[in-house]
């Protein structure tokens, strides 16, 4: 198959409107380097929808002036490759990396040999996000390290290639439910499950059967951006037990009142909030459960909050 890879330069606080733009047009996930500017890149299949799709990208990105956010210096620059080429791409930067106190990221492609406490995540990410190089998903594997504890079920959402899912399967959780919006992740995510021998603990679900089944989870994990955990935040009580933990992440600075906020709003307290870069990761507890019509005010801080990140599509 042929990929259309497409790479924008932005401002930092762009990124997280850019990187949805990318994941709302198609793209399994994204990969963000550099600070100023980051370069964001996604794939998409080349077909006869591919067109319509860039010039939809190319229409919302050209709307980042009207919600306060600066505007491209240059357009979305195109390269087509086969499939063997974005393997080869991977293969030239993904190498083993150490990451928190005892997870070690290792290419299926490498040789690792760990020490005794060294938790091995065996990864081939493909055209999925996530291979612990983003400080995202850093943030999101140094705290999951400090909040899942053996016998735990987790859910996680968005899990790209899988990686947050392995590590907690890794740290000791007994049952990890884990799902992404788009088909390839997930196919994705199953390889890489049972490449680290998971498949008793990691279901990759689908998600409508992911929505019926990952409740009452000890914790639940979302690195996504922050328009979407807004979106999400009524459904995340429904998904953890009282005192259950939710940890939320792929959020730029300034979004982080409004996310912050929306959580609240459906009775997670935040506990703690981690930084690196231009990134944070949120970690809430569910206290208690807005009833829906319950709670006219807190259904309008929500509408609000949506309505001050960039739209959807």
């Amino acid at each position: 198959m042929r990929w259309a890879e497409m790479t924008v330069l932005c401002a930092p606080e762009a990124a997280e409107a850019v990187s949805y733009a990318l994941i709302d047009a198609g793209c399994g996930g994204v990969m963000l380097s550099g600070v100023k500017p980051v370069k964001i890149q996604g794939s998409l299949p080349v077909s006869d929808e591919l067109s319509g799709r860039l010039d939809a990208i190319r229409r919302h990105l050209a709307r980042l002036p009207e919600f306060g956010l600066p505007a491209l210096n240059e357009g979305i620059s195109v390269r087509y490759a086969e499939d063997e080429d974005w393997a080869n791409a991977w293969r030239q930067y993904f190498k083993p990396t150490a990451i928190g106190r005892r997870i070690i990221i290792k290419p299926s492609w490498e040789t690792y040999a760990p020490s005794n406490d060294e938790l091995v995540l065996e990864l081939d990410p493909g055209m999925a996000f996530g291979t612990g190089g983003h400080p995202t998903t850093q943030l999101c594997l140094t705290t999951l390290e400090d909040y899942v504890t053996p016998g735990m079920t987790v859910a996680d959402i968005g899990t790209g290639s899988g990686i947050l899912s392995l590590a907690v399967a890794r740290l000791g959780a007994a049952r990890v439910y884990a799902t992404d919006i788009d088909a390839l992740p997930r196919k994705i995510a199953r390889e890489n499950v049972e490449r680290n021998s998971l498949t008793s603990v990691i279901d990759v679900l689908d998600m409508e059967p992911f929505d019926a089944i990952a409740r009452g989870c000890d914790l639940v994990v979302a690195n996504i951006v922050a328009n979407t955990i807004v979106q999400l935040a009524p459904e995340i009580p429904a998904r953890l037990k009282p005192g259950g933990v939710f940890i939320a992440s792929g959020i730029v600075n300034e979004h982080e009142s409004l996310v912050r906020d929306a959580l609240e709003t459906v009775g997670l307290e935040p506990i703690e909030v981690r930084r690196e870069d231009i990134w944070v990761a949120l970690v809430h507890r569910l206290t208690f459960v807005v009833v829906s019509g319950s709670d006219p005010s807190g259904a309008e801080a929500l509408d609000l909050a949506a309505a001050a990140l960039p739209p959807i599509g």
